[in-house]
């Protein structure tokens, strides 16, 4: 049991690059949102966009962080979720692995 390798799988394509500090903090505004970027796995084109913000805003050294599966929400979104998730629904109506996996249990109880 002792070589068991745990992997990520990644479930869907998409994710957001956030900006990394040398010292691990993630670089936020007063409001706590990222300085990041919605963006595919790899896309060169997008992580030089986020590296070139960071530098106009001084930021000279990090790097940018791959979130898979995570987005930019608007508080208005954010408060949405809320609700939902208040409600027993799966907050993020975008989240597409959470619904099918919620369909799947809700079949499997003989809820729909």
């Amino acid at each position: 049991m002792s070589n068991m390798k745990v992997t990520q799988v990644e479930e869907v394509d998409y994710g957001m690059y956030i900006w990394q500090l040398p010292d691990g903090k993630f670089v936020t505004d007063g409001d706590g949102g990222y300085l990041s970027i919605p963006s595919k796995k790899g896309d060169i084109r997008r992580i030089n966009l986020l590296k070139n913000t960071a530098k106009s805003y001084g930021l000279e050294e990090g790097r940018a962080v791959y979130w898979t599966g995570h987005r930019p929400v608007t508080d208005e979104e954010y408060e949405n979720q809320k609700e939902r998730l208040k409600w027993g629904l799966v907050p993020d109506e975008m989240d597409l692995p959470a619904l099918l996996e919620d369909l799947k249990q809700k079949k499997s109880r003989g809820i729909l």
